[in-house]
């Protein structure tokens, strides 16, 4: 006979959890760290962050939608729940700085309120958001997803909605779909932007037949009304069935992976702010009516020429006559006497 012993438990490994005291690989793309005790009470695997519990798989939320990571698989269904994004927080109050002294030959800049000084604040406003925008874009490393990054920022900053196109195409690659969308609209591919993913409800056995749904982002500042109405038209007569909607380029910039949660609020401010300088501005130059021009002063009255200066020979005369008068008055006197 020998001494007591006893059994180790044993440790389950990495996406492995505990059922029945056994080790069981984690289902549904759910994931666990290795040290289950598979001699203890059962446990669970976990979904990451940002996907939900569905017959007991892990999906991934929708765009706009977050979940918190940890909800247990094997375990009850769960949802995501929809990001509300909190309103831009007003724009800091712009103080006036005290102007340079100007040079003799300087004119002083536009008052702020004058079409000038409204024009000059929404470049300076234009040029903030831009550099914000850069900021944002700066860690994309793919090439495509920073291009489509960027169209959605430019929009932002201009203030308005871009265009998004969507179909189904059938093509060898992705970039073969993209390319067919922009012939069968005869759009120039340097006027948008092309998102082509595999159909997951329309997957095909050949390689060279495989069905894309394939979204087209444009801005109104490079494509018209016109010229969308065209796009859909062509993609019509080639017997495309297309949908055509107006987004919000700061929600769009939200679904992209990669793009930072803080970096994008700022850039949201600060293209909002240049946005609506550049509309009043806009406005401003429509509407804007010059003031009316004053004829020029009436020349002054051409002065008279001055009095010619005749001599008066009357006075001369007269003494010349008064003389002869009073000779001939002494002449009769000198007779009668």
């Amino acid at each position: 006979s020998g001494e007591d012993t006893s059994c180790s438990a044993t440790k389950c490994g990495v996406d492995k959890y505990v059922s029945s005291n056994a080790c069981t690989a984690c289902m549904g793309g759910s994931t666990k760290p290795e040290g289950d005790d598979a001699s203890g009470d059962d446990t669970t695997c976990a979904c990451a962050a940002n996907e939900r519990v569905e017959s007991n798989t892990c999906v991934a939320c929708d765009a706009g939608e977050t979940n918190a990571a940890g909800n247990p698989v094997p375990g009850p269904d769960t949802a995501c729940t929809k990001v509300v994004s909190p309103p831009p927080p007003p724009p800091p109050p712009i103080v006036a700085a005290s102007p340079p002294p100007l040079l003799s030959s300087e004119s002083p800049p536009p008052p702020p309120s004058s079409v000038e000084g409204m024009v000059a604040n929404a470049e300076a406003k234009t040029e903030v958001a831009e550099v914000s925008r850069d900021a944002l874009l700066a860690d994309i490393s793919d090439e495509s997803t920073r291009a489509k990054a960027r169209l959605l920022a430019d929009a932002a900053i201009a203030g308005v909605k871009v265009k998004k196109v969507a179909m189904a195409l059938t093509a060898e690659s992705g970039d073969v779909a993209c390319g067919q969308a922009f012939s069968k609209m005869q759009l120039d591919a340097s006027l948008g932007v092309c998102d082509a993913s595999v159909s997951t409800s329309r997957r095909r056995r050949l390689v060279a037949d495989i069905a894309y749904d394939v979204t087209v982002f444009m801005s109104p500042a490079t494509v018209d009304e016109t010229t969308l109405a065209a796009a859909l038209e062509s993609l019509a007569a080639e017997g495309v069935t297309a949908t055509s909607t107006e987004n919000d380029p700061i929600e769009e910039l939200r679904a992209i992976p990669g793009i930072d949660a803080s970096s994008l609020d700022s850039f949201a401010v600060d293209a909002a702010v240049a946005a609506e300088a550049t509309a009043a501005a806009s406005e401003a130059e429509t509407t804007w009516v010059p003031p009316p021009t004053m004829p020029p002063p009436p020349e002054p009255p051409v002065s008279p020429p001055p009095p010619v200066l005749v001599e008066d020979n009357s006075s001369a005369w007269r003494a010349s006559v008064n003389a002869l008068v009073l000779c001939a008055i002494a002449v009769v006197l000198t007779v009668m006497i």
